[in-house]
């Protein structure tokens, strides 16, 4: 059983409410959804702040018209942090002190395009700290962003044309720092993970160090989230939208690194789409793409992400360029869009709602070393996978997220944006940990699926032991049993360890980590609501009194980059809600329709829409 005291004596918004596992033998589980969640699982806000960022990015660097965009913020409800904010520097230090007295969370960029190269010029020294200090005296979270570092590694490190565009003329005095073709951004081809793991490591805790040692941490094409948050991290960021993909994925993994180095972590929405962007202003070609309101994603898209990110746990969400999408112009009378209207309204929804806290009843579990990379396709971006690493991708783009890598397999050709936000077959139920989680990390989670190579040191084990001892299912596959030899003995003693059984995915014709049935009974065994009907992305959130879940209907609108979006009125998710826990009532958020207690709940979810039904417990 686990043994949550620690934790039960937790209220107010950080309150974290779940259950109680009883295990009778492997493979029989009563769930017990009453009892409070371990501290571990708390959402994380930005240190000082309580409530969550929605911020706003692009914030004038003139004294009186900040001034004029924060007013119009608060009287629209349209934000409370600016992401980001000026860059610090003595010009600026002005901004910072009438920001420090606003009490809004702020990400600055360092103001220097060789932002992630190592031994360049974008070095911060002691007069950027100092016009920081006003924010630091108030106790205002401030961070300096690192932005798409990963990819930068791997994919701009060696580019000489970007190289170029950087540096100019100053091209020949900083070239030396380039690196060599066909490896990925490393010296020299590494030997093994944990090379990989140094040379990374030291790239970025280098480069956070030439940031005052404040960074924010915004990672878009890579999943290295974990380690933003080892490293030193103040907060870890990702970026979706773009053309990025494996959305779902990334999130679990930052908010399982949220939940490991009790961290918060951001999530910043970005308008690009295929060289589109999203702009004010009508549809319309301009600097080599399409621009205006119609241009980059789809309205909807941002409305489903933004609700998402605040509904998954993230403790600020940034629309990237809002300042040129919410308004008409920039400047007074600083007139809204419907972009602009739509984020007031998104933000007064948020503002008015306890969203609880993630319910992710299972932890895959990685090894420390894995350097998972969906974009590249080979751990740490440039070693060969193995068979343990394709099954790792593989239960990501196959079986939990099935349908989001459009980075390496076509995008529907008549809706190239259905890729960014999937149906979930299993619900978003799922952190990512690595073995390097400490005892009561993983202990905190009903299941750890063990997945892909796992170094099993005697420091693991032993962890792996304590969590069985405290509750804690342990599956394991046929090759883990096998690494683990006679130490493998020990660690079966426990109740609740399983070695999984063989099964090969039908779709890939591989050996998969978990069956397809496997993953289905633990949506059915670890959620307290069963969703049936059509495919839609959901998850389910703890409240002091009750639970809560999104509903996301990702069908029904179609977004090419130059295009409007376009919409079918027929597309519309029917699902079934059965609470596995009594309720006094069942209500929906956006359009406050009640529902009585007990009873099978049956939805329509309109096409590209968002709903939220709280159950309200005894």
């Amino acid at each position: 059983m686990h043994h949550f005291s620690s934790s039960r004596n937790l209220r107010g918004i950080f309150v974290c409410l779940s259950f109680v596992l009883i295990r009778e033998s492997v493979g029989a589980v009563e769930s017990d959804f009453s009892q409070p969640l371990p501290k571990t699982f708390q959402i994380r806000s930005l240190p000082g702040h309580l409530s969550f960022a929605f911020s706003m990015y692009g914030a004038p660097a003139e004294l009186e018209p900040l001034k004029q965009l924060v007013q119009v913020m608060r009287d629209q409800s349209l934000g409370n942090a600016f992401d980001p904010g000026p860059t610090p520097s003595p010009g600026t230090q002005g901004i910072f002190d009438y920001l420090s007295t606003v009490g809004w969370p702020v990400a600055c960029y360092p103001g220097c395009a060789d932002m992630q190269i190592k031994g360049g010029r974008c070095v911060l020294g002691s007069e950027n700290q100092a016009a920081l200090a006003s924010m630091d005296r108030a106790g205002v979270f401030s961070a300096v962003q690192l932005g798409e570092w990963g990819y930068y590694f791997h994919n701009l490190a060696p580019n000489e044309s970007w190289w170029r565009d950087v540096y100019g003329k100053e091209f020949d005095t900083y070239k030396h720092l380039m690196k060599p073709a066909g490896l990925a951004g490393y010296d020299k081809r590494p030997a093994s993970r944990q090379e990989c793991f140094d040379v990374v490591n030291d790239y970025f805790t280098s480069r956070s160090r030439d940031l005052l040692g404040r960074v924010i941490s915004v990672t878009g094409h890579s999943h290295y989230e974990a380690y933003a948050g080892e490293w030193g991290a103040r907060c870890i960021g990702l970026e979706v939208g773009e053309n990025i993909a494996f959305t779902q994925s990334k999130l679990a993994f930052a908010r399982g690194a949220s939940r490991q180095w009790q961290l918060p972590w951001s999530l910043q929405v970005s308008p690009w789409f295929s060289g589109a962007c999203t702009t004010s202003g009508p549809l319309r070609t301009e600097g080599g793409g399409a621009r205006g309101l119609d241009a980059g994603h789809s309205l909807s898209f941002y409305e489903r992400m933004w609700l998402h990110g605040w509904f998954a746990g993230a403790a600020m969400v940034t629309p990237e360029k809002s300042v040129a999408i919410f308004f008409e112009k920039a400047a007074s009378p600083w007139t809204l869009t419907e972009h602009g209207r739509k984020a007031t309204e998104l933000f007064q929804f948020m503002k008015a709602h306890d969203r609880g806290v993630p319910f992710t009843p299972v932890a895959i579990v990685l090894d420390h070393l894995a350097g998972f990379n969906g974009y590249m396709d080979k751990p740490w971006g440039i070693l060969e996978p193995t068979s343990g690493d394709r099954q790792t991708r593989d239960l990501f783009d196959y079986q939990l997220f099935p349908g989001s890598d459009h980075v390496h397999h076509k995008p529907d050709p008549n809706n190239p944006e259905a890729g960014y936000l999937r149906a979930t077959p299993y619900g978003e139920m799922f952190d990512i940990q690595l073995t390097s989680a400490s005892s009561e990390m993983l202990a905190s989670y009903p299941v750890l699926l063990l997945v892909g190579d796992i170094e099993f040191g005697d420091s693991l084990i032993t962890k792996l032991q304590k969590a069985a001892d405290h509750g804690s299912a342990i599956l394991l596959s046929q090759d883990h049993k096998k690494v683990l030899g006679a130490r493998f003995d020990a660690l079966a003693k426990r109740r609740g360890v399983e070695v999984l059984q063989p099964w090969t995915n039908p779709t890939t014709g591989r050996p998969g980590a978990i069956s397809a049935e496997h993953l289905q009974r633990l949506t059915r065994d670890e959620l307290p609501i069963e969703v049936s009907g059509d495919p839609v992305q959901y998850q389910v959130n703890r409240l002091t009194n009750g639970w809560v879940i999104e509903l996301i209907n990702n069908n029904g609108v179609a977004k090419k980059p130059g295009s409007p979006a376009t919409t079918d009125p027929n597309a519309i998710a029917r699902v079934d809600l059965r609470a596995r826990v009594p309720y006094v009532s069942a209500r929906e958020w956006r359009s406050n329709r009640e529902y009585k207690g007990n009873q099978l709940l049956q939805l329509e979810v309109a096409p590209g829409r968002s709903v939220f039904i709280e159950f309200q417990t005894l």
